[in-house]
This record gives C-alpha cells, structure tokens and sequence, in this order.
C-alpha cells in the first residue's frame, strides 16, 4: 500500500483520538451517572460516584445519595425526590436545593446535613421503600419534594436499567459513542416502553394512589419526626396558576393529615425559571430552598 493511504490511516487515528480526548476532559463524555436494580424501590443511583459532566460536577456518595458522606456528628435531614431534587448531569453538585438548603442552614455556625436521596421519576413509594431497606439516619426532619403527577406516580417496576438512555447500568466504552448516542436519543425516542417488562421478582402496586404518600405520613407521625412537602408546580401550572386535579388531589390529602406544605405557586417563580415543562434552571432552584428554607427551620424549631 502507498505511503499516502498509511499516512491518512494516521491523520484518521490522530484525530479520533483527539476527538476522543476533547469530548472526555471538555464535556464529560465517556463517564455518566449510573443506577442499579432494586426488587424494593425499582432502581437507584450507584453509590461511589464522582464526574464532571457538561461542566457540572457530580458526586454520589457510599450511601448512593446526591450528597457529601455521611458527617457522624451532624444532624440529618433527609430529602426525598425525583430528577427535580435530583438534578440529573444538567446540574451542579453546588447549585442543588440541597446543597443550598444545607449551607443555609449552617450559616449561624449549626452543623446540619441535607441529604439528597432522589432519582429520576421517583415517587414516594419509591423513597419510602428506600428509607425502610436504609433507615432514617436519626432524622430531625423528611422533606418531600414532588410534583402533582406523583399523587399517582406509582412504582411498576418496568425493567429500565441498562435498558433505557436514563438509567445506564455501566459507562460507555467510548467518548465518541456516548456523545452520538446521547445525541441520537434527544433527538429520537428510542424506548420501546411495551417492551421493556417487569424486572424478575418485581412486584408492580396497584393502590388508588401512590401509596407512599401515607407511608410517610403514618411513620413521621409514629417517630415523631416533622414532615414538610414542597410542592413542585409544574410550568403548565405556573401559567395557569392552579395544580392539576392530581394536584389538588395531593393538596386535599395533606391538608387532611395536617402536614405542612410549601405550594410551588407560592414560590416567586417565574417563566424563565424552568428550563423544561417541568425542571427547574438554578434560579428556580434557589427559589424552591428559599421557600423551604423559614419552613424547615420553623418545624426544627418546634
């Protein structure tokens, strides 16, 4: 073969390898958050994990949450939620409501932990279930943060892991392949959800409504521990300034069992403050834990 066909063999090589390297150190490609399967609250986040994507950082700790490990000595708040209190790899380790509620809270010298135990599409039968198999950490406080549509969101066990763009089992091989397959799957749904299944010894609920909603109810009330429930609204009910009917639903059942609420009406939000129909930017984010923030330290408080 002539010198030119090797030569341009090289140049191709070399610049895939460039390629490989740029997506790697520039936009985090080639590593992703990854989850595991649960028979007890469907999937969650790996633990031990630690990334910089699309320029944000990310870091799972041992006990598989969004949060620092685990400080012996401090008082723990545990928050629940889904990709709202999650965050995903479009937001940063810093700008979480978590990690803002936590240095809030602290500012007068105390010594809280917030911790962040979310993931995307939760509901709260899949947080209660994950607090019954981990414990409650000797909480001073839960906090909840859904939205309307997980009055109903309910767990059902579908076999998403490994088998769904969302919830990556392992890293991908390549820089290159990750960033045409994240590419290909924003631009096309490539789930076939019918054909997913039910994971093997999953158990599907089948109830009225989530039933973690009373889970948690009935164990905060049993432990004596406050609950507080932020509301999440969603862009369309921002527009219209009411929840949907799944949302009044929710409201009508905490208001029946007494707990203390934070409407996301109420919050100061504004259009600019959702990047999607339903996921806040940052902004939106330090809305959210200023609202929680005089809640929270009413119910510690007390």
């Amino acid at each position: 073969m002539s010198k030119r066909f090797w030569r341009n063999i090289v140049i191709v090589v070399l610049s895939l390898l460039a390629i490989e390297i740029a997506l790697r150190l520039l936009l985090g490609f080639g590593e992703i958050p990854r989850y595991n399967v649960s028979l007890n609250y469907e999937y969650a986040l790996k633990p031990n994990q630690e990334m910089t994507r699309f320029g944000n950082y990310i870091y799972i700790n041992s006990e598989g949450m969004r949060s620092d490990e685990l400080r012996p000595n401090a008082v723990k708040i545990l928050k629940f939620g889904d990709s709202v209190l999650n965050g995903g790899v479009g937001t940063d380790q810093s700008e979480l409501t978590s990690t803002l509620l936590e240095k809030d809270l602290n500012s007068d010298g105390s010594d809280y932990q917030v911790l962040n135990i979310s993931a995307g599409s939760w509901g709260p039968d899949n947080a209660f279930a994950w607090m019954q198999e981990h414990g409650d950490y000797d909480a001073e406080a839960i906090v909840l943060l859904f939205s309307s549509h997980d009055w109903q969101d309910q767990m059902t066990f579908e076999n998403v892991v490994g088998n769904t763009p969302y919830y990556p089992e392992k890293n991908p091989s390549l820089a290159i392949s990750d960033a045409l397959y994240w590419a290909y799957t924003r631009m096309f749904d490539t789930v076939n959800w019918d054909k997913l299944g039910v994971v093997k010894g999953g158990k599907p609920n089948k109830y009225e409504h989530d039933k973690g909603w009373g889970d948690f109810v009935n164990y905060a009330s049993t432990h004596h521990i406050p609950l507080l429930v932020y509301h999440h609204a969603d862009k369309n009910e921002f527009e219209n300034q009411t929840f949907s009917e799944m949302g009044m639903q929710l409201e009508d059942f905490l208001k029946q069992n007494n707990i203390a609420v934070i409407s996301g009406l109420d919050s100061g939000f504004e259009l600019d403050d959702y990047r999607d129909e339903i996921h806040p930017k940052p902004s939106g984010l330090v809305k959210i834990e200023n609202a929680i923030l005089p809640e929270i330290r009413k119910l510690l408080k007390n």
